[in-house]
């Protein structure tokens, strides 16, 4: 009933306030687990509520420390500062919170346990300025390419908008995510000068014919990683990739024409029964994608350089290496008919 009447009156009397505070302090030593839940579930999202209170309940026990941090609205960002530093379950729960500023949002990516940022990717609610998501996706592709995890990046890849950094985890969508990835990077270029970082003389592309033609998978593999600038390993997976969107990406950075990506998808022996109509929609998707998107594409992939969202070229903001992943958009502006051709 005090805490109920609390509530409601939200004082403004400091003494009143205080006085409150020792009372409960008091009544919250005796009450059983679930009572002081209850009560914390009731003072929580008033904003009177003197921080000594919610101390005291950070101080019983672990649950009720979490629901606190998570959804008082007493903090302000210095104590929610000092909660991220105490430990991973109090980072975790400031993770949680909702709405989160980015100021917080940046403080949380620099943790070190993988599990304080997987929340915090999965809070909708988190303001991520483009450094922070930046930071958190080439995580995401460093944890799912050297450890096999991919929660950070299943979690970053269901927020939305999904952005034209997300270039960085290509790899690691799904079909329809990497559309969307590839629509992103289609509105970056629009209205860019045309312009490639991937120079390509047309020997290389012959070369790259003829290897996928003659079913020389490892000279294949190696040609396209010196025309792609990048490790054999990542051009392996691109290569690799059952639904031949890396690829098509790929080719489509080299300037490779139409005839020229479906010899090369053909040789490769795209997917089983069906592999006719996928190539024909990777055709399609070579004729939507503009070139300049490509490259961006591929740039993420090669060594996470992401092109600032201003019209610079496509060289400027390289960014420190590491591979990451991509898929299909379309040129000038997106065309609807991608979303269910590709994916």
């Amino acid at each position: 009933m005090a805490s109920d009447h609390f509530v409601a009156a939200e004082p403004d009397d400091p003494q009143a306030i205080e006085t409150f505070a020792k009372v409960m302090a008091e009544q919250l030593e005796a009450a059983d687990p679930a009572t002081r839940l209850d009560i914390a579930r009731k003072l929580a999202p008033c904003a009177r509520t003197p921080l000594r209170l919610l101390a005291k309940f950070e101080a019983m026990d672990p649950e009720l420390s979490d629901f606190v941090l998570e959804r008082a609205v007493g903090y302000s960002d210095p104590e929610l500062k000092e909660a991220i530093a105490r430990g991973a379950r109090e980072a975790t729960a400031v993770a949680r919170r909702k709405p989160l500023s980015p100021a917080l949002a940046n403080l949380i990516t620099f943790h070190d346990d993988v599990g304080v940022v997987i929340a915090l990717a999965r809070n909708a609610f988190a303001e991520l300025e483009r450094t922070a998501l930046i930071r958190l996706l080439r995580r995401a592709r460093s944890q799912a390419e050297e450890r096999g995890d991919l929660r950070l990046a299943e979690a970053l890849l269901e927020r939305r908008p999904i952005r034209a950094e997300y270039a960085l985890l290509f790899l690691s969508a799904r079909p329809d995510q990497r559309v969307e990835i590839l629509l992103a990077a289609q509105r970056m270029q629009l209205g860019r000068p045309p312009g490639s970082v991937l120079s390509t003389p047309s020997t290389t592309l012959e070369e790259l014919e003829v290897a996928a033609v003659a079913r020389q998978p490892e000279r294949f593999v190696a040609t396209l990683a010196e025309a792609l600038d990048c490790d054999a390993d990542l051009a392996e997976r691109i290569v690799d990739d059952v639904s031949g969107e890396p690829l098509a990406v790929a080719l489509c950075a080299l300037g490779a024409s139409n005839e020229v990506l479906v010899r090369v998808l053909i040789s490769n022996d795209l997917a089983a029964g069906d592999s006719y109509e996928r190539i024909r929609a990777l055709a399609r998707l070579n004729n939507a994608l503009d070139r300049n998107a490509a490259t961006m594409i591929v740039a993420a992939l090669r060594d996470g350089a992401i092109t600032p969202p201003k019209h610079q070229a496509l060289a400027d903001g390289r960014a420190p290496a590491e591979p990451s992943r991509t898929a299909p958009p379309q040129r000038m502006r997106p065309s609807p008919r991608l979303r269910g051709e590709v994916g």
